[in-house]
């Protein structure tokens, strides 16, 4: 019996369900904000140094691959580690922010200025708010999925799932 063994089957199968739908939506928001970050780093009054950019422009397009994709657990899973990553920078910032004048993108004094690496990431009050929402649109679109699948016991037994069934991925053929 030949089997095809398919890593993912994009736009078949089953309709997006709302993580995905999130992660598909905002992932396209934040590869767009990522390449004019590149371009323009005072792009929308945001401290956009270079490899910040890169980072919000590659978990943009890592948010549209798994919305995308056929798989739910994987738009979680992405959804629910780019909510923290985001919300641990508008953490830090709300928390740890001073006056400050930048030295990268919009380069007015800013009240809540956090200089991580100075002159090359950088993030002010306009940055810390839209970490915030990303942080808390991005963990709506993850308490959704885990809503509807409830007889899971706990995030990392969802962790832990995902990591045994992929443990070996790249050793399978394609075909059998």
């Amino acid at each position: 019996m030949d089997q095809e063994i398919k890593l993912h089957s994009p736009g078949t199968g089953n309709p997006k369900n709302s993580t995905q739908m999130i992660s598909m939506f905002v992932g396209g928001l934040l590869t767009v904000l990522g390449l004019s970050g590149i371009l323009y780093p005072a792009f929308a009054g945001l401290h956009l140094g270079p490899g910040f950019s890169f980072a919000i422009a590659a978990s943009g397009v890592l948010l549209l691959y798994t919305g995308y994709k056929n798989n739910s657990r994987d738009a979680f899973l992405t959804t629910l580690g780019f909510s923290i990553f985001y919300g641990l920078h508008a953490i830090i910032g709300w928390v740890f922010g001073s006056p400050g004048l930048p030295q990268i993108g919009f380069d007015r004094p800013d009240p809540l200025l956090v200089q991580i690496i100075p002159g090359f990431h950088e993030i002010g009050r306009t940055d810390h708010i839209l970490n915030t929402i990303l942080s808390v649109v991005l963990a709506g679109g993850a308490f959704d999925w885990w809503r509807r699948h409830t007889d899971q016991t706990s995030v990392m037994g969802v962790i832990k799932e995902f990591l045994s069934e992929h443990r070996g991925e790249h050793k399978r053929p394609l075909h059998d």
